[in-house]
């Protein structure tokens, strides 16, 4: 992402890093629907999804933290979390639609 400055940078990893999360929270509360061998695998990803959100998450704080110009290189690093979140997002959106929920 470019920036032109720190806070619109901060502004727009903060509102990405909600919409991460709840799209996470969506996705463990429907793997209670299924089956038990689906749920485990499901639960693995969403283990390294929370994973991925922490990092960014502390790529986050280091930006809030940078002063002078050093937020820039900050913002290139919160950029590559941020990255490798959505990819590990969609690769789970992708996986959860080959799946269909157990019959309650």
């Amino acid at each position: 992402m470019q920036c032109r400055d720190k806070q619109s940078c901060q502004k727009w990893y903060e509102r990405e890093l909600r919409e991460a999360a709840e799209r996470l929270e969506l996705v463990r509360n429907a793997s209670h629907y299924l089956g038990p061998e689906l749920r485990f695998e499901r639960e693995r990803r969403l283990d390294e999804l929370r994973g991925r959100l922490n990092r960014a998450i502390a790529r986050l704080e280091a930006l809030r933290r940078a002063n002078g110009d050093n937020w820039r290189t900050a913002a290139a690093h919160a950029d590559e979390a941020f990255k490798a979140l959505a990819e590990a997002m969609v690769q789970l959106d992708r996986q959860c639609s080959a799946v269909r929920p157990i019959a309650a």
